[in-house]
């Protein structure tokens, strides 16, 4: 089951690595600071927003169409959104430059 929802990444964190004390596997992380809007792009609420691996490095700042899944959190079991995907929302500019072509 997945659900969606419209974000703006204002800002793409640095990625963090390091090694972990308990089993010595290295790992990365990274954060994007975000706004939740509603369908009329009123600001819902403000955070941050885990950066799924496949996306760090390669994520950037823009309005996007969200969709997550509901999902258990390895370590503490705890039931909660998890972005899978991510797709640009085209911006405002775009169908006028589109018409100006025609």
């Amino acid at each position: 089951m997945a659900f969606s929802s419209i974000i703006e990444i204002l800002k793409v964190n640095e990625p963090r690595t390091g090694v972990s004390q308990k089993t010595g596997k290295a790992w990365s992380m990274q954060e994007a600071e975000c706004v939740l809007r509603d369908q009329e792009g009123q600001v819902v609420q403000v955070g941050v927003l885990d950066v799924p691996r496949e996306l760090i490095d390669n994520l950037r700042p823009g309005v996007y169409t969200a969709s997550f899944t509901l999902s258990a959190h390895y370590q503490s079991r705890k039931i909660g959104a998890q972005l899978v995907s991510l797709t640009p929302m085209p911006t405002r500019q775009q169908p006028a430059a589109a018409a100006a072509k025609s």
